[in-house]
């Protein structure tokens, strides 16, 4: 439904109502465009109230743009800010050419041969605070580690618009009320805190308006550095799936940050050099044509480490019983275009393919046949 008064009142009007419903609200921060709206949204109902510095969580991932880490920490020394900065061991992978290697972030192995792409900010909240240490990935969710000491009902204000992905627009659309309050994925429901995406509704030309000429603010120098190369403005982990396959903006952008992760990661240079040489669809094809025996082959050759592989049985277990009641349009291209090329950790299961393919064409010729 489109409503009489612009996304920035109706933002407004729901952070309001965040503040009036849960105990403790904090920004989650992340030195991208979008939770710097949401951050100075809330800067707004701080001064309306009179309730002091805004709480924020920054969940710091190793790996992120030097350009990004300057900004969080400037952030981090505003007045009007409390910001607890967390650096936790986390499972993650690097991605080249196919294969998935995983990894950890923070990884005190890593730390011992000087590879960590940069040190822990003396300031930072890490593991040993929880009692634990750095040679392992976390076993529960982040947000049970970043919500202790919280009191009462705990809300977090993301940055999330729905028009970025239809996972993040189908995630406002569950609900006719407070469609922006969401349960975290895979968080016990014991675990007393909700995610509040006050601005899902802002398209990009929203948020930069409302940061530069509503709160003359500064923003994170990266995106200008991005729209004058031609490259990626998603901030965050670079060796992923889904951004590495743009590792060379890097060079233009942050030629020292891409160096650095080079001494660190040599591997994925060759990601940088030959990605673009690689046909996707005749490599899908060759395993495509074995079957679930070429999908066993894939997951054998490209997923490095027992971590991957768990997680790749597993997508392709619910695959296989979605084929088995509808091949056509769960065909083995789908399965094998997704291990190879998306995020398959937090993954639920393969898209069914859409109309104007050839597996939808194929589909209805059969049931109409059946007819």
């Amino acid at each position: 439904m489109f409503l009489d008064i612009s996304c920035v009142e109706a933002a407004r009007q729901r952070i309001r109502h965040v503040y009036d419903t849960f105990d403790t609200v904090c920004v989650q921060f992340s030195g991208g465009k979008d939770s710097t709206a949401a951050l100075y949204l809330a800067k707004e109902i701080h001064e309306e109230r009179g309730l002091g510095p805004v709480k924020v969580i920054f969940r710091d991932e190793e790996m992120v743009s030097p350009l990004v880490e300057e900004y969080v920490n400037t952030v981090r020394q505003f007045d009007w800010v409390d910001m607890e900065w967390y650096c936790l061991p986390v499972g993650a992978e690097i991605w080249v050419l196919g294969r998935r290697q995983s990894l950890i972030i923070w990884d005190e192995e890593r730390a011992k041969e000087g590879k960590l792409v940069r040190p822990i900010p003396e300031w930072a909240i890490t593991a040993f605070h929880f009692g634990l240490d750095h040679s392992e990935p976390l076993t529960k969710s982040m947000d049970e580690y970043t919500m202790q000491g919280k009191a009462g009902q705990v809300a977090f204000i993301t940055g999330v618009r729905a028009s970025e992905s239809m996972i993040r627009y189908r995630s406002v659309v569950q609900k006719l009320h407070e469609n922006y309050i969401n349960n975290p994925y895979k968080l016990s429901k014991s675990v007393p805190l909700k995610l509040a995406k006050i601005i899902y509704d802002w398209n990009v030309n929203d948020v930069f308006r409302f940061i530069s000429e509503e709160h003359n603010a500064p923003y994170c120098e990266y995106y200008d550095r991005a729209v004058a190369t031609g490259s990626n403005t998603r901030v965050g982990v670079p060796l992923h799936a889904v951004a590495i396959r743009r590792i060379g903006d890097l060079v233009a952008t942050e030629p020292e940050f891409f160096d650095r992760l080079c001494e660190c990661f040599p591997q994925i240079d060759a990601q940088r050099r030959w990605w673009k040489d690689v046909d996707v669809e005749k490599f899908i094809a060759i395993y495509s044509e074995g079957g679930w025996d070429g999908v066993s082959e894939f997951i054998d050759t490209y997923m490095m480490g027992s971590g991957n592989t768990k997680r790749a049985m597993a997508l392709t277990a619910e695959f296989r019983r979605k084929h088995a009641r509808d091949p056509y349009s769960y065909p083995f291209e789908n399965l094998l275009r997704h291990l190879l090329l998306k995020e398959i950790g937090s993954a639920r299961s393969v898209s069914p393919v859409g109309p104007k393919t050839r597996a939808h064409t194929l589909r209805m010729k059969e049931m109409t046949d059946g007819d």
